[in-house]
C-alpha cells in the first residue's frame, strides 16, 4: 500500500505549501513515464499509518535495487481506464484506442515477467505484479485484427477476407475494362486525355463535353470550365455497383469487428482498470527511485520512540537547484533528551532553511520517499505536522504579518496533539518586542507541555534562557563566521546563536566610539544573559571535546580488539597449514617405508640361502634406521585441584601443555596460554604437566615408533555438548586429524540443539577444513539436528 492514501493526513494544505512539498511532488512527477504514474505522483500525500509508511519505503527500496539493473518496464503504457469503462457500457472503441489497450497489455505482460524474475530482490513489487491480469487472449485478438496504424486486417474475420478478395477481383475487372476502352480508337477520340480517374467512388473517363451524346455513359462530375465531363461507361455500371456494394459490406464488417473487440474489452474492463492502477503504482515506485538517485537520498528508518536523528540533511529543492556540492548539510536531532529546539542566529543565517528541511524531510519520509541525508537517518511517525513559515501578510483580509502569523498559531494550538511536529518561524516577531517575547515564551511552553516536537526560530535573547531552566528544551544556532561576516549555514545543536549586530557593525567600519556608545546602553540583564550563554557554550564545547576523545578511544580499542581476533584467526590458519604439511610428510614417509618393507619381504620370500636372508635383514635395518626418530610421548599426570598463575599444566582439550594465566572464575573457568593461543577451559580439563613434553592428543594413547605407524583407535563420534565455541573447535580439529589418520571415511560430531550457536560455529569451521569433503545434519537415527555427519577426504 502506498503512503498518502489514507483519509487522515498529517498536514493541511497550508503546511504542505509553506514547506514546499508540492515542489517535491513536481520533481517526483518528472520521473514518471505513464499518465497513471504522473497522476499518482502529483496526488501523493504523507501518511499517518506507520505500517503503510514502512511498506511504501520498502517498495521504494526495492525500486532502487531494481533501478541499479534496469528501470521497471512500464514505459509506453496508456491509461485505458476511460476506454474500458466506455466499452463496458456498450460503447464502441476506435481502432487506435484498441491499439492502446493491446500495447498496454503487452507492457503489462512484460513488467509482470520482469518483476516475477526479480522476486528475491523485490518481493513487494513482485507481489504487486502478481495482481496484474495479462489477458493474452484479448491482446492476441486485437493483434490479429489491427495493424500498427490501426487499419483492420483481413485476418480479423473470414467474412472480411471474402469481401476484400471479391472487391479486389471486381476492381481488377473494372480497371482491365477501362484500359481496353482507353486503347479502343473508336472511344479514344471522344476522350480529353487517356487516363482513368475516380469520382464519387466510381471509375470514370474524361470525355469532351461536345461528345457527350456519342459516348454512352453516366456523368458523375465535370471540370471547372465545363469542357470535360467525367463519365462512367454504361457497360461498367454493374461492376461499379457491385464494387460499391462490397465497399458498404466491408464497412459494415469492420464495424462489426470493432464492436466485437470493444465488447471483449468491456468484458475485461475491471481487470484493465485494476491494471491501470497497478501500473501507475509501479511507475510511481520507479519515479521514487529516480528522485532518490537525483537527490542522492537514503532510506530513512521510521522510529516509534519519538527520536528524530538525521545527519547530513539537505533541503531537496536546493539540491535539485544547486547540485549536491552546493548545499551545506545539517545535522538534525529532536526527541529523547529534548523535544523543543530554539534556533537563533543572524538573518540570512539559514534558520528558515533548516526549519523547512526538518519539516520537509519528515513529510517526504511519511510519503514513502527517500530523504537527502546520510545513511542511518531516523524519522518519527508524526500524526500531525504544523508549520508557520514566511511572510503570510494578507491584504484581502486586512491582516498584518503579525496578525496572519497569530491566526495560524491559534489554529495550531487548537488542533495540535502528540505525536506531532510544530515548526514556527520568527515566533513573536512583527509586534512590540516586550510583548512579543513573553507571548512567544508562553506559546513555546504550551507546545512543550503538550509533548509536541517543536522547532522555533527567533531573535529574542530571552528565549535562549528557556533551555537553561526548562528540561527538554534545547538551544541551537546557525553558525556565523565573524571573520568573513558570512553564514556557514551549519546547524549547531546545543549552542545558542547571537545576532552579532555590534560586532558586524564594527567589522564593517562603524566608528568604534559609536559602537562603544551602543554597547553601553545594553540592558544589564542582556549582558547577564550573554554571559550565562557564553558559560553554557564553553561547557558544551568542553563536553563535546570529551565525547570526541572518548569516541576516539573506543574506536582505538575496537581496532585493537579486531586486530587480536584477526591474529588469532591467522594463528589458527597457520596451525592448520603446518598440520597439513606434517600430515603430508608423514604419509610420504609411511608410503616409502611400506614400499621398502614390501621389497624386503619379497626378498625374504625368494631367499634360498643363508646369505640372502642376511642381506634382507641388513636392508630392513637400513630402512628402519633411515626413518626420523620420535620421542615417546609422556602421559599427563593426575587432575589438578588448585592452580595458580604461572603454573604449567596439561590442557586436555588442546592435547598439549600450557601456562595458567589466571585462576578459576565464578564459573570454574581457567584462562590458559598454550603457545600463541589463549583460551578458557574448565578446571577439570587440567592435569599435571607430563615429565616429557609432546603429550599425545588423547591421554592414554600408546607411544610408538614412527617406523611402524599404527592406525589409532578413534571413535566414530565425538561429543562437544556443553563446551564453549573455542573449546569445541579445538577438540573437533584434533579429532578430525586423528579420524583421518585412522582412515575413518565418516564421523559424527554431536553438538546438541540448544540455541543453535554451537552448531553454526561447527558448520562454519567444517566448511573451510582441509579434511572435510562434505557434511550434513544427522538423520532421525543419527541424532537429528543435534548432530552433524562429516564425510572425510582420505
Amino acid at each position: 500500500m502506498i503512503a498518502g492514501r489514507q483519509r487522515d493526513l498529517p498536514a493541511d494544505a497550508r503546511t504542505l505549501r509553506v514547506l514546499e512539498f508540492p515542489k517535491v511532488l513536481a520533481a517526483l512527477a518528472e520521473g514518471t513515464v505513464t499518465p497513471m504514474g504522473r497522476e499518482l505522483a502529483l496526488r501523493l500525500l504523507p501518511g499517518c499509518d506507520g505500517e503503510a509508511v514502512r511498506a511504501a519505503l520498502a517498495e521504494t527500496a526495492e525500486a532502487v535495487a531494481i533501478a541499479a539493473e534496469s528501470e521497471i518496464q512500464v514505459r509506453g503504457a496508456r491509461d485505458v481506464r476511460p476506454q474500458a469503462a466506455r466499452a463496458a457500457s456498450g460503447g464502441m472503441l476506435e481502432p487506435l484506442e484498441l491499439l492502446d489497450v493491446a500495447q498496454t497489455l503487452e507492457i503489462t505482460r512484460r513488467v509482470q515477467a520482469q518483476l516475477r524474475s526479480r522476486r528475491a530482490l523485490a518481493p513487494r513489487l513482485a507481489a504487486l505484479a502478481d495482481r496484474l491480469a495479462a489477458l493474452p487472449e484479448l491482446e492476441a485478438e486485437i493483434g490479429r485484427a489491427l495493424d500498427d496504424q490501426g487499419r483492420v486486417l483481413s485476418t480479423a474475420s473470414p467474412e472480411l477476407r471474402r469481401i476484400r478478395d471479391e472487391h479486389q477481383t471486381v476492381e481488377r475487372r473494372l480497371r482491365e475494362s477501362l484500359e481496353r476502352l482507353l486503347h479502343d480508337s473508336a472511344v479514344a477520340r471522344y476522350l480529353q486525355e487517356s487516363l482513368v480517374t475516380v469520382r464519387g467512388d466510381r471509375f470514370v473517363l474524361p470525355v469532351r463535353a461536345e461528345h457527350r451524346a456519342q459516348f454512352p455513359g453516366i456523368v458523375h462530375d465535370a471540370s471547372a470550365s465545363g469542357a470535360t465531363l467525367f463519365m462512367e461507361p454504361l457497360t461498367l455500371v454493374p461492376l461499379g455497383n457491385r464494387r460499391r456494394e462490397l465497399d458498404a459490406a466491408e464497412r459494415e464488417e469492420i464495424l462489426r469487428i470493432l464492436r466485437r473487440l470493444s465488447g471483449l474489452v468491456g468484458e475485461h474492463s475491471g481487470a484493465l482498470c485494476t491494471n491501470g492502477e497497478i501500473l501507475g503504482d509501479l511507475d510511481l515506485a520507479s519515479a521514487k527511485a529516480a528522485l532518490a538517485a537525483r537527490l542522492r537520498a537514503t532510506a530513512p528508518q521510521v522510529r516509534e520512540d519519538g527520536i528524530m536523528q538525521v545527519h547530513g540533511a539537505r533541503h531537496p529543492m536546493l539540491v535539485l537547484a544547486r547540485g549536491d556540492a552546493g548545499v551545506v548539510p545539517v545535522d538534525i536531532v529532536l526527541g529523547g533528551e529534548f523535544t523543543t529546539l530554539i534556533v537563533t542566529g543572524p538573518n540570512t543565517g539559514g534558520k528558515t532553511v533548516a526549519l523547512k528541511t526538518i519539516g520537509l524531510l519528515a513529510l517526504m519520509a511519511q510519503a514513502g520517499l527517500f530523504i537527502p541525508a546520510a545513511d542511518g537517518a531516523a524519522v518519527v511517525q508524526f500524526d500531525q505536522v504544523h508549520a508557520d513559515i514566511g511572510d503570510e501578510q494578507s491584504i484581502e483580509q486586512n491582516l498584518s504579518t503579525f496578525s496572519s502569523h497569530m491566526s495560524a498559531i491559534v489554529q495550531i494550538l487548537r488542533n495540535a496533539r502528540p505525536p506531532g511536529l510544530v515548526l514556527l518561524d520568527e515566533i513573536g516577531a512583527g509586534t512590540d518586542p516586550t510583548e512579543g517575547v513573553v507571548l512567544a515564551r508562553a506559546i513555546i511552553q504550551e507546545l512543550h507541555r503538550r509533548g509536541l516536537h517543536t522547532v522555533v526560530t527567533t531573535h529574542f535573547n530571552e528565549l535562549k534562557m528557556l533551555a537553561a531552566v526548562e528540561p527538554g528544551i534545547e538551544n541551537a544556532s546557525v553558525e556565523f563566521d565573524i571573520e568573513t561576516l558570512r553564514p556557514t549555514f551549519r546547524l549547531q545543536i546545543g549552542l545558542p546563536g547571537r545576532s552579532n549586530a555590534l560586532v558586524i557593525a564594527e567589522r564593517l567600519g562603524l566608528d568604534p566610539g559609536v559602537v562603544a556608545e551602543a554597547r553601553s546602553h545594553l540592558a544589564p540583564e542582556h549582558v547577564a544573559i550573554e554571559q550565562v550563554l557564553d558559560d553554557l557554550t564553553r561547557d558544551r564545547q568542553a563536553a563535546e571535546r570529551d565525547r570526541a576523545e572518548a569516541a576516539l578511544a573506543r574506536a582505538v580499542a575496537q581496532e585493537a580488539e579486531q586486530q587480536i581476533v584477526e591474529e588469532a584467526e591467522h594463528v589458527r590458519r597457520e596451525r592448520r597449514r603446518l598440520l597439513a604439511e606434517a600430515r603430508q610428510t608423514s604419509e610420504s614417509i609411511i608410503a616409502e617405508t611400506r614400499r621398502r618393507l614390501d621389497a624386503v619381504m619379497a626378498e625374504v620370500r625368494a631367499a634360498r640361502t643363508k646369505e640372502a636372508v642376511q642381506r634382507a635383514r641388513a636392508h630392513l635395518k637400513e630402512t628402519l634406521e633411515a626413518l626420523p626418530a620420535t620421542e615417546p610421548a609422556a602421559p599427563p599426570g593426575p587432575p589438578v585441584e588448585r592452580v595458580h598463575a604461572g603454573q604449567t599444566v596439561y590442557v586436555t582439550p588442546l592435547g598439549r601443555t600450557g601456562t595458567v594465566v589466571s585462576g578459576p572464575d565464578a564459573h570454574g573457568q581457567v584462562e590458559v596460554e598454550a603457545g600463541a593461543l589463549r583460551t578458557r577451559v574448565p578446571l577439570g580439563a587440567l592435569h599435571e604437566a607430563p615429565a616429557v613434553s609432546g603429550a599425545p592428543p588423547y591421554p592414554g594413547r600408546p607411544a610408538g615408533r614412527a617406523d611402524v605407524p599404527a592406525r589409532p583407535a578413534v571413535a566414530t563420534s565425538l561429543s562437544v555438548r556443553g563446551q564453549t565455541v573455542d573449546e569445541a573447535l579445538l577438540v573437533v580439529d584434533r579429532y578430525l586429524d586423528d579420524a583421518v589418520r585412522a582412515r575413518l571415511p565418516q564421523v559424527t560430531v554431536i553438538h546438541g540443539k540448544g540455541t543453535g550457536a554451537l552448531r553454526r560455529a561447527v558448520h562454519e569451521f567444517l566448511r573451510g577444513h582441509p579434511h572435510v569433503r562434505q557434511f550434513r545434519i544427522g538423520d532421525r537415527g543419527e541424532g537429528g539436528d543435534g548432530a552433524t555427519v562429516v564425510t572425510l577426504m582420505l
